[in-house]
């Protein structure tokens, strides 16, 4: 009877990758996030944000500078497109420099936050 050692290898490896995605999901939860949209280049870089940057921030987003959110409590959190539907996240780009409802999931790894953006609106009364 012939042995296959590499099948013990690739169930470890298997459970192992099942057991790194399962830990991400649990980390992650759903919500929405009230706030304005950034241009992360121009915040980080010049603390630039507010509606005297948000033609700037509009340019820099769709040329293709990272987007975040500072929401109503002070925290900053990077946005992400979903991988499965990204047309949220292109339409919020319409909203830098401006407060924005998102909606999406928000996860956390090696200290930073990031939601993906499921869907984005005009915050109501901005």
């Amino acid at each position: 009877m012939m042995r296959k050692p590499w099948i013990p290898l690739l169930l470890l490896s298997l459970l192992a990758a099942f057991g790194l995605t399962f830990n991400a999901l649990a980390d992650a939860h759903e919500g929405t996030w009230t706030g304005e949209v950034l241009d992360l280049a121009c915040y980080i870089g010049n603390g630039a944000k507010g509606a005297d940057h948000a033609g700037c921030a509009k340019t820099c987003v769709k040329n293709g500078q990272p987007m975040g959110l500072m929401t109503d409590d002070g925290t900053l959190v990077l946005l992400a497109a979903d991988h499965r539907n990204g047309k949220p996240y292109e339409e919020l780009k319409e909203l830098a420099g401006e407060k924005a409802e998102v909606t999406g999931t928000l996860a956390e790894r090696d200290g930073m936050k990031v939601v993906t953006v499921t869907g984005a609106k005009a915050a109501a009364g901005k």
